[in-house]
Parts: structure tokens; sequence; C-alpha cells
């Protein structure tokens, strides 16, 4: 949903909710001054300051849907905070004069209350429109993160319980003409209705306690632990090599804004700590679809608690080469002994590599405490360059050699094969079709050796491919 949309569903949900409050409150008043009743007259009060609310709702929902601004970087999603701490102290003064009314009436005794078919009418009419008005207001809170909305609808669901309490209270009273004056029951029947009231004044409280709580943490950039530990525990499950050292989450509004630094090499290429951070920032967006995340990367040392594998694919790059295959045997004769693939220009000599590729071996012993490295060495799969310029052979002969190749591994099927120019040498890309039931490593070792053989027969290609086909 893009932003103008957003924006007019939650405008459509506050104006609907300043309408429906104006319309309960006028008929609460109404009918709660005609009959006496102190709960009635306290819920048009809780009505009409959820009027007032609901049109500072509807005004802040206007505001913060306006974008970021140079005087604003961070958006105007504030304003809803605001607003939802409005209109805590709104219900905070209600409850006050609610408890202050009916402490007035237990102490003189002043119970004057004449309930009628409207009371009741009103009040179950009240009960229908908050139970589809408070879910509509979730609905839409929830979908778009509104703190505004969510403080209006949390009104809604007090209104449910405050009125379902006034309409006890107006039962009891309609009760008492059956039971003789000067009783227990009957005193206790007419002062039920002071009783709802103070009910509904509770609960005011208690609702105002949270939204204050939480509009308050929101103003203060706090309330956002759980969040905090959520990111923090996804990321130890999904980027274990990269430890957080330090993680800030805010918010404003519907956005949250996530700022982290973790630890990586210090010698990691641009290249790998762009794609990290683009890593990062997609595991915390599939937790969080509005977070605005900035990951910074900060150069580890040896406090960098990062895995062995890892750190050795980064002794690689400080020697300006890569590695794979990384396999690590603990035996009982020589201790640990690491298995590797080092991948470097195919066009150098052996004499020109061999001293590097020591250094390499030893400073992974030293730092890691490797006894021994076995490094099988072999052409770099991103370096397409030929030992020597020959010509193509033509598409007949590639077409021959490449069926030939195949004909001699019967368990692959050639498909497709195609041309692609590079800026170094040409590089033939072939399609083949293997059975499913065959593993991962048995169909890795056959297409790797059918592409050492077209490779031997057909040097001129800087790197011939194998892909396995669709379907």
């Amino acid at each position: 949903m893009d932003h103008h949309e957003s924006k007019h569903e939650k405008t459509k949900a506050a104006l609907s909710s300043v309408l429906w409050s104006a319309l309960l409150t006028g008929l609460k008043f109404a009918v709660g001054i005609t009959t006496g009743s102190l709960g009635l007259i306290s819920e048009a009060l809780h009505s009409g300051l959820d009027f007032i609310a609901a049109a500072v709702t509807l005004y802040a929902v206007r505001i913060a849907s306006r974008p970021a601004d140079d005087d604003h970087p961070y958006g105007h999603g504030k304003v809803e905070n605001l607003s939802a701490l409005g209109e805590t102290l709104l219900l905070v003064i209600t409850a006050v004069w609610v408890i202050q009314e009916a402490v007035v009436r237990l102490v003189t005794g002043d119970i004057e209350i004449n309930p009628t078919i409207w009371a009741f009418a009103v009040i179950i009419i009240s009960l229908v429109v908050d139970v589809n008005r408070s879910a509509m207001l979730y609905r839409v809170a929830r979908k778009h993160n509104s703190q505004a909305l969510e403080a209006d609808a949390a009104h809604f669901s007090t209104d449910i319980w405050s009125s379902a309490a006034v309409l006890l209270g107006l039962i009891c009273v309609s009760c008492a003409q059956f039971v003789p004056e000067g009783t227990f029951w009957h005193d206790a029947l007419l002062r039920a209705d002071i009783i709802a009231a103070l009910a509904v004044a509770a609960l005011i409280l208690h609702v105002s306690y949270d939204l204050g709580k939480r509009a308050i943490n929101a103003l203060m950039d706090g309330g956002t632990s759980s969040k905090t530990a959520e990111i923090r525990e996804r990321l130890r499950e999904r980027m274990p090599t990269y430890p957080v050292t330090r993680l800030r989450v805010r918010e404003s509004g519907n956005k949250t804004y996530v700022e982290m630094e973790i630890c990586a090499p210090k010698d990691l290429h641009v290249d790998t700590a762009h794609d990290i951070s683009n890593a990062i920032e997609t595991i915390v967006t599939d937790m969080y679809p509005d977070a605005e995340v900035l990951v910074h990367i900060e150069p580890g040392d040896g406090d960098c608690p990062l895995s062995r594998e890892l750190m050795v694919r980064h002794i690689a790059l400080s020697h300006r080469f890569s590695v794979h295959g990384y396999a690590l045997a603990h035996t009982p004769e020589q201790g640990d002994v690491l298995f590797l693939d080092v991948e470097l220009p195919p066009d150098l000599k052996l004499s020109q590599i061999l001293v590097a590729v020591r250094a390499f071996e030893t400073d992974v012993c030293k730092r890691l405490g490797i006894a021994r490295i076995i490094s099988h060495i072999e052409p770099d799969s991103r370096d397409f360059r030929t030992a020597q310029q020959l010509g193509l052979p033509s598409d007949a002969s590639i077409r021959e050699t490449v069926e030939e190749t195949f004909r001699l591994h019967p368990e692959a099927e050639f498909r497709t094969w195609d041309i692609l120019t590079s800026q170094d040498a040409p590089i033939l890309l072939i399609t083949a079709g293997i059975s499913s039931a065959r593993n991962v490593h048995d169909s890795h070792v056959l297409l790797k050796r059918m592409e050492d053989e077209l490779k031997r027969k057909m040097p001129a290609f800087g790197k011939i491919s194998i892909a396995l086909a669709n379907g």
C-alpha cells in the first residue's frame, strides 16, 4: 500500500470516529441530564472527551502523514505520540471529576435517578457502536502502526466496558422500586449507579496509565527494548559471524528507525561490506516492513569474535586472493589440518605465487592456531583470462565437442549452449539435465569433471560453465 492510500484509510477511520463521538456525546448528555444518572453523565463526559480526542487524532493523522523535510528529517510521526499523550490527560481529568462527583453523592446521600426507556436505549446503542468502531480503529491502527488511532481505539474499548457498567447500574436502580424503602438492599440498589460511575473512572485511569506510558516512551525514544532484543536474536540466527556491537531502535509514529554497528574484519573489501549491509537491512525489514535501517560496519580486531572459516577468508583477502572449499580435519597425529582451494589468476607462473601462498598459510597458522594447511591451487573462478589468445573453433566444432563430451558422461543430458563475450575472453555457457535423484556432491563432481574436459579441448574459452537446466 502506497503513502497516499495509507493516509486516506487512516483519515477515513479518524473522521468516522469524530462523527460517532459527536452523536453519542449528544445522546448521553441529553438522557443523562433528564434521568439524573451520574453513570450516564460520566459516560457523556467520557464520550465528550473522546470527541475532542478523536478530533485531535484526525488532525494528528493528517500531520503525521506529511513526508520528512529539512526541519523534520525523521518525518512528522511524533505528532501521533503527542496526540495520544493529550488524549491521556483528557481522560485523567474526566476520571477525577467522576470520582469527585461520586464521593459527594455518597457522602450527602443526594441520589435522584429516574431511569427511562431512553436511558436504556442510549446505552444499548452506545454499546453496539463502540464494539464496531473499536474493532475498525484497531484494525486500521495495527495495519498502519498508528499510535494515535490505537489510542482512539482504546478509548472506545473502555467505552464498551463502561457502558456495560452503566447499563448494569441503571438495571439495579430500576429494580430498587421493587424492594421496600429503608432496607439495605434498597439503598444498595440505588447506589449501584454511583458504583458503576466509579468503575468507569477506575477503568479510565487504568487505560490512561497504559496510553500515557507508551506515548511518553515514544516521545523519549524509549520502550523499544523488545524490538531491540528481537533484532539481536534474529541477527544471531541469520548472521552469527558479524556480531552487533551497538544497536539503537526508535519509533516516530508508524515508522521504526534502526541504527546499528557490526564488527567485521578491517581488511573487508568495500563490495563485500556493502553486500553484508544489504543482507542485514533485508533481515530487519523482513521483521518490520516500515523500518528504515542504517548499518555501520566497524573494523574489528582481536576482540571481534568471528568464526574460523570467516577469518581464513578475510586473511586470504589481505593477501590479495580468494579461497573456498574450507574443510577442517581434527587429527590425533598432527592436530588441526585445514584443506583449502586457493584461487589465483590463471596466467601466473607457479614461481610467482608459491611464496604468496606459503605466506598466507603461515599467517593463518599463526593467527588461528592451526597446525597445517593443505592448499589446492586453482584458477580464479572470477578471472576469465586465458594464458594466450587463441581463435575460437567454429560453431559446428564447438557443438560436436560438447556432444562428444556428453556422450562420454551419459548421466548428464545436453540441452543448450551459448557464447558470451567478456572483456578478457569468451565464455561458453551450457545447460544440462541431471536426474533429480542424484545428490549435490555427485552432481557437482560430474559437472566439474565435464567442465575441465571441455576446457582442455577448447582452451580459447576463458571459462566454460555447465548449469542445471530448469525442469
